[in-house]
């Protein structure tokens, strides 16, 4: 006897598909929790990677500082930034450049450059480096010392042909005095009555050999004419008067930190992004003041708050441009100046309605409340992650490291 074939009923499909309805509405609710969290994470690794890359460019700056700088006060006049607020922290036209110049807490105010006017954030730090290697283009990478043969002085040539200099790149030839007192004093080559020389392999063949000196060739620029000895790079956080210029994920509050080198031909600013969605920037300054070996201070700035065994007046003297005009004076930059530590605070991804940020935030070290500042958030931007990011770098060009 054949047996008769049964199928479902109605009330167990429609049961089984109220099971898969809910199998699917729980996975696709997990699915959708995890694209939201890897879009998150996504975009915070990628403000991470730009972080670590345009902050390596300035930690890698103020380590050069100083490079290519002499020391002495030679009579030599020359030019630098042309435009505010950059011009404030010029040292021309005849002093000695320092090698770190800094500003603390600066006022909004326009600046301008070649990507047009932008503001800088009110509250921010403005941080200028002199070296010649801080300039953007190749001759400013590069050096070299003269030699003397019995009857000649000639520049010394590297094994690599990427590492020499072409002719007529602009350089200058600086001496150092190694008995006595070190000195940094500039030489004169003789050739152009300016204080540099077109490159050539005998555009030294006027010197001689003299003793116990160095003479040591920077090239600064490959520019028609050069209006300072050095190359200079600002930074600072400034937000573009153009909406167009601005990325629209960033709160309104926030800016750009930006590099900028000062023209060689004119003394205006070439803008280069390093950073974008920026709230603040803060300087604090290490010094050795007892000894001038070991830190013993720390200072805001521009010195006028200080922690430490030195004092205001002593390390307020020692950023001054009169104390750096000799590498004899102490305090100064040069002899007392151990470490920079820059603090950034920057939005990381984009706003999240469902996060509240913390506030306010320190922008700096948790013993340095006197030195920064703490950074009070505005409505527009506590919906999103904020991270401070700390850069320490040791000057390896000022006698204080060496």
């Amino acid at each position: 006897m054949r047996r008769k074939a049964s199928g479902f009923t109605l009330v167990e499909l429609v049961v089984v598909m109220a099971v898969f309805g809910i199998i699917i509405a729980i996975t696709g609710s997990s699915f959708n929790a995890i694209l939201t969290q890897t879009s998150k994470l996504m975009r915070t690794e990628e403000s991470n990677i730009e972080g670590v890359i345009g902050l390596e460019v300035l930690r890698h700056d103020v380590m050069q500082a100083g490079f290519g700088l002499y020391t002495e006060q030679m009579g030599i006049n020359y030019n630098e930034a042309a435009t505010a607020p950059a011009t404030s922290y010029n040292d021309a036209p005849g002093n000695v450049p320092r090698p770190i110049v800094v500003g603390n807490n600066v006022a909004a105010v326009a600046n301008t450059g070649d990507l047009g006017a932008q503001n800088i954030l009110a509250g921010t730090d403005y941080l200028v480096v002199k070296a010649t290697t801080v300039g953007r283009n190749r001759t400013a990478q590069k050096w070299t010392y003269l030699k003397y043969t019995s009857n000649d002085v000639y520049p010394y040539t590297w094994r690599s042909a990427a590492e020499n200099f072409a002719t007529n790149d602009k350089v200058m030839l600086l001496r150092r005095q190694m008995s006595g007192s070190s000195q940094t004093i500039f030489a004169e080559p003789g050739t152009t009555g300016d204080f540099y020389v077109p490159f050539s392999a005998s555009a030294f063949s006027n010197f001689t050999s003299a003793s116990k000196s160095l003479y040591t060739v920077y090239g600064v620029d490959n520019t028609a004419t050069l209006r300072m000895p050095f190359n200079r790079s600002d930074y600072f956080v400034a937000r573009p008067q153009s909406a167009a210029q601005f990325p629209a994920v960033c709160a309104t509050s926030t800016g750009i930190l930006y590099k900028t080198t000062v023209n060689q031909a004119d003394g205006n600013l070439n803008y280069v992004p390093l950073l974008d969605c920026v709230a603040d920037m803060q300087v604090v300054l290490g010094w050795a003041i007892a000894d001038g070996q070991k830190i013993d201070t720390y200072s805001s700035a521009d010195g006028s708050a200080v922690s430490g065994v030195g004092t205001v007046a002593q390390i307020q003297a020692a950023l001054g441009n009169g104390s750096n005009n000799s590498a004899t004076n102490s305090p100064s930059i040069r002899n007392n100046l151990k470490m920079v530590k820059i603090y950034v605070l920057a939005q990381q991804g984009r706003r999240d309605p469902g996060y509240v940020s913390k506030t306010p935030i320190l922008v700096g070290d948790s013993g340095e409340t006197a030195l920064t500042r703490s950074y009070d958030l505005t409505a527009d931007m506590l919906n999103y992650r904020w991270k401070v990011y700390k850069i320490v770098a040791r000057p390896k060009n000022l006698p204080a490291n060496q």
